[in-house]
């Protein structure tokens, strides 16, 4: 389950986890935690896939086996923020200023 550890005023970098082998899709968890911190309904963002594609962000560091899959990380920008998602489940985001 991703959590988030910081409210939206209480750092600019604000920081998740994501359990590769048991949540669902990394890209839904990035654009409604987003909304959030912008006190807006995902409905009113801009696709993600305007800044990458959604499916290959969510299959990136899936892993078919349930073992450790492939190190790496993927950053990109979104509707203000800068976004670095990690193999490790690691994910921060901050907003651009």
């Amino acid at each position: 389950m991703s959590s988030a550890r910081n409210s939206a005023t209480d750092r600019p970098t604000h920081h998740l986890h994501h359990d590769w082998a048991g949540e669902k899709w990394v890209s839904d968890r990035i654009v409604r935690t987003i909304a959030e911190y912008e006190d807006e309904s995902p409905d009113d963002l801009p696709p993600l896939s305007d800044s990458i594609n959604p499916n290959a962000l969510d299959r990136a560091f899936e892993s078919v086996d349930g073992t450790v899959g492939k190190a790496g990380c993927i950053t990109f920008s979104y509707y203000g923020y800068t976004v670095l998602v990690q193999s490790t489940g690691q994910i921060l985001i901050k907003k651009n200023s």
